[in-house]
């Protein structure tokens, strides 16, 4: 599995999210901007109250994604031997990207999930080699190669 080439792709769509995020906020911002004095509606200003609150939370989703970047950036991609942050381990059901926390993608053909080092199933794996074993909810797993 080519793991630099893995990281670029998340890179490149974490950095897509938040190029999505800041036209959020772009579009937010000429929404809340109305001029009072050429407001002839009483409902123009409960509209601005509500863009200025998506915009707040635009911000927020923005911050978090610029520090998923940097958690992103930071992730040493080269080759393991145990389950730590950076490594692919594959199992019978699940490829597991771990150090960086994702919703199931597709990457070279194969579904991946990512686990932040902070997630429970985290501590069940970690320094975990191949052929080892470890079980989280009620399932289990055996580590058959690590990347």
């Amino acid at each position: 599995m080519n793991k630099i080439a893995l990281q670029k792709v998340l890179m490149s769509k974490q950095e897509s999210l938040i190029r999505a995020i800041q036209e959020r906020i772009e579009s937010s911002n000429t929404m809340s901007d109305i001029d009072e004095t050429d407001t002839i509606d009483p409902e123009d200003f409960s509209h601005q109250t509500e863009a200025g609150e998506l915009k707040i939370v635009f911000e927020q989703k923005l911050k978090k994604a610029q520090a998923d970047l940097e958690v992103l950036r930071k992730i040493d991609f080269s080759p393991k031997k145990t389950a730590e942050s950076g490594a692919v381990i594959t199992t019978e059901n699940f490829y597991f990207l771990l150090g960086f926390a994702s919703i199931p993608f597709d990457f070279e053909n194969k579904k991946i999930v990512g686990i932040s080092i902070d997630s429970p199933i985290y501590s069940f794996m970690k320094g975990k080699a191949k052929g080892d074993k470890f079980s989280y909810s009620s399932n289990n797993y055996q580590i058959l190669n690590i990347y």
